[in-house]
């Protein structure tokens, strides 16, 4: 998303010279991504590991599931080598970006709700909040360029939202009360953090009546400590806090189940 919304502001200005394109390229570049790059390597790279560990469990993914991951490969191998920057990238965004939604439906529609879907769907939870405090910690920031507040909105896919719920433009507060602290909104924070709570209840060996482990530990202090903030007391240091706590539940998560 947040290359599409790049390549929708490198239509509108070809030089490329505004404050917000060099503010977005340099956020992508260090995250190992070139914006000038229409389909990342990173991306292509990661659709093939998917198609390699799909491979592994053939006989438990599903014909359709396999199809769609086929299909979302072949895209993006076909655009890489297509596409131009520009209007044309976003386009070729928007289709790969519908793609994996798609597929994204199937395998969570479809697979069985036993232990492998609950760490599936913490991992995904757990990339969605440390996404978004990274995104809020640089495009919500009071030095940001103009039209930060607007990109972290688009980049979070919460445009409607936000229009229905304030009657003003974005503003800050707008953006980190909606982004980080609506537990009703799935592309918050503190709603990603309360499915991983949920979900990390449910896994073997963390029964009620036992002592907290250090991974329900870790999420009751990263929750609590969001759910106590105000958007207007939320800051930027803050928010990469929280995103190095997000960063270190996912070890706590290896440690006690993957190790």
């Amino acid at each position: 998303r947040l290359l599409r919304a790049y390549h929708l502001r490198l239509d509108d200005a070809p030089s490329g010279d505004t404050p917000l394109l060099a503010y977005i390229g340099s956020y992508l570049f260090a995250r190992d991504c070139d914006p000038e790059a229409v389909i990342p390597t990173g991306l292509t790279a990661a659709l093939a590991s998917a198609s390699i560990a799909a491979e592994h469990v053939r006989d438990r993914f599903s014909l359709d599931g396999w199809m769609a991951l086929a299909d979302l490969s072949r895209t993006a191998a076909q655009m890489r080598s297509t596409s131009s920057p520009g209007g044309d990238a976003a386009q070729a965004m928007r289709v790969l970006l519908r793609k994996i939604s798609g597929f994204s439906g199937l395998v969570h529609e479809n697979m069985y709700r036993l232990a492998g879907w609950r760490f599936l769907s913490i991992g995904r939870a757990l990339e969605r909040a440390g996404s978004l405090t990274s995104l809020l910690a640089h495009f919500a920031d009071e030095e940001a360029p103009d039209g930060s507040f607007d990109l972290a909105i688009e980049v979070a896919d919460s445009a409607m939202t936000h229009r229905r719920r304030y009657t003003v433009a974005t503003a800050r507060a707008t953006v980190i009360d909606l982004l980080a602290l609506d537990p009703l909104n799935p592309r918050s924070i503190i709603y990603q953090l309360n499915e991983i709570t949920e979900h990390v209840r449910q896994l073997p060996g963390m029964e009620e009546h036992r002592q907290l482990s250090p991974l329900q530990r870790g999420l009751l202090h990263a929750s609590s400590e969001l759910a106590l903030q105000t958007p207007e007391d939320l800051s930027t240091p803050d928010l990469l806090k929280l995103g190095n706590e997000i960063a270190g539940l996912s070890e706590l998560l290896g440690a006690k189940y993957l190790r």
